[in-house]
């Protein structure tokens, strides 16, 4: 299996007033994800009409496969409030990455 990086595409449609709840829910999922699963952060960027949408990182697609959300109290409360705060939330699209471009802030 490869061990390449790997990156997801999330679409979120926020359901209306909402969207202070679901930018802070967002950040707590992704924290948490990253400090208890092992992925490699995210960005959250928005849309029109209450339309967002977040680039995930893993180190590789195996360890997406591999990461347990199940048990971590507080990602779940996190999850759960992220969810609420959604009128759907899907998968846009998935893979490796081939070529990464973006550029690193300097300090």
């Amino acid at each position: 299996m490869s061990q390449k990086p790997h990156a997801i595409l999330y679409v979120f449609q926020v359901i209306k007033g909402q969207e202070a709840a679901f930018e802070a829910a967002w950040a707590d999922v992704t924290r948490e994800i990253h400090a208890k699963c092992g992925s490699l952060g995210s960005r959250l960027h928005t849309w029109v009409g209450g339309t967002y949408w977040a680039y995930a990182q893993w180190p590789s697609r195996e360890a997406l496969e591999n990461a347990e959300i199940e048990g971590h109290a507080t990602l779940m409360e996190a999850r759960k409030r992220m969810v609420e705060a959604c009128e759907s939330m899907e998968v846009f699209g998935e893979g490796n990455i081939v070529h990464d471009l973006f550029v690193k802030e300097s300090a």
